[in-house]
């Protein structure tokens, strides 16, 4: 008895760990519940630049952030906040340069070289053509080749402007030259009394002296007015071959083939 008794705590404890080894293990815990990411905030939309129609913050976004006070020129721009675009300053005009005009250059300088059309008596082409050429504004070369009394006629003649204006007044001196006629002229006597009156022409040169007014607008139109006076330079250029002239067909013969007054009239266009 007693040795069972000793062998008693020995059996309780073998039991005991033989209970525990045929038990059914306990059940896991249960796995916790998978935890959802919060949804992302939407960013607030960034300011529309320019023209067009704000959008509206979401109500559930919590209000912008008031702007950082101006601290002064150092302060730097908050990066949540857009640079506001810095209008640019109107640009300068600069001033235009005052354009340089020149003066008008005088009227013969401008119109140098002048075709003319004559017509007149002792004039330099008589029935012709005048070039003139201004060497400068106040000297002119005037050559005319034309047709007259004493027959063909070269000439050529300087003269001095005295003003530098469109109509200037001048005075001139030229030489002038005819080929005379080689046929012997007939019938010039004036009365009917048998006596018949012919003469020849022999070449001649005169020496021109005018005073006159030469008009040159700005167009072109040109116009040579001279009055006169031309001697004849050389011998009597009239040869009677039959007849005695009588006293007025003498002076018609003076008139017409040796000195006399110059009348004469130019018209033409100066060119550039």
């Amino acid at each position: 008895m007693r040795a069972f008794l000793r062998h008693v705590p020995l059996c309780a404890l073998f039991w005991s760990a033989l209970a525990k080894g045929q038990a059914p293990p306990p059940p896991p815990p249960p796995a916790p519940a998978p935890t959802t990411p919060p949804s992302p905030v939407p960013a607030p939309a960034a300011p529309v630049s320019g023209p067009g129609t704000p959008v509206r913050q979401p109500d559930t976004l919590p209000p912008p952030a008031a702007p950082p006070l101006d601290l002064g020129p150092d302060t730097l721009p908050s990066l949540d906040e857009e640079a506001a675009a810095t209008p640019k300053p109107p640009a300068k005009k600069r001033p235009k340069a005052p354009s340089v005009v020149k003066p008008a250059l005088p009227i013969r300088a401008d119109r140098r070289l002048a075709l003319l059309g004559e017509l007149g008596w002792n004039g330099l082409a008589g029935f012709g053509a005048i070039v003139s050429l201004h060497a400068t504004t106040h000297f002119t070369f005037d050559l005319g080749a034309g047709l007259a009394a004493v027959g063909g006629k070269l000439g050529l003649r300087t003269r001095y402007n005295f003003s530098e204006k469109r109509v200037t007044p001048f005075i001139g001196v030229g030489i002038m030259g005819a080929t005379g006629f080689e046929a012997p002229t007939r019938d010039l006597a004036a009365n009917d009394d048998d006596s018949e009156l012919n003469i020849e022409l022999k070449p001649s040169a005169f020496l021109q002296t005018v005073v006159g007014i030469d008009w040159t607008a700005r167009d072109g139109f040109t116009l040579i007015g001279a009055l006169g006076y031309a001697f004849m330079l050389t011998p009597d250029n009239v040869v009677i071959i039959t007849g005695v002239p009588t006293e007025d067909e003498k002076r018609g013969l003076d008139i017409a083939f040796r000195s006399g007054i110059v009348i004469s009239i130019a018209i033409g266009y100066s060119f550039r």
